[in-house]
């Protein structure tokens, strides 16, 4: 659990779930292909970012349901106005989070064993 949560931790802020010490990302939305200290590639097939939109869209989808909800039951004579401010914030939210969500599925990629070291680099 200690080292799931410890991927985790390290995806989410950008540095390599694997050992910690490379970056992950080249640019804000471009991941790296592979880490700098440990050499781990970071996506060794195509697709592999997948896992990462489906956490980003969970989370908007989550923050929509929530707001929605508190719209109704606290601002029911503004709804028009407070969903175009949800939607607003649901988009930046998806945008800005989608960075993160890329490395948390880099994280989980790494805890669950999909992204390691190149067999033939390990003797």
């Amino acid at each position: 659990m200690r080292q799931l949560l410890l991927a985790l931790l390290r995806g989410f802020t950008g540095r390599c779930p694997l050992c910690g010490r490379g970056r992950l990302f080249r640019s804000y939305y471009k991941v790296r292909d592979r880490c700098e200290s440990c050499n781990v590639q970071f996506e060794p097939t195509s697709g592999q970012s997948t896992g990462a939109m489906a956490i980003n869209l969970v989370l908007t989808i989550i923050i929509g349901f929530v707001g929605g909800i508190f719209l109704v039951l606290y601002a029911p004579d503004r709804l028009g106005a407070g969903l175009l401010a949800l939607l607003a914030v649901m988009t930046i939210f998806h945008i800005i989070f989608y960075r993160f969500a890329r490395g948390l599925w880099l994280g989980i990629m790494v805890a669950t064993g999909d992204l390691a070291h190149d067999r033939d680099e390990l003797g």
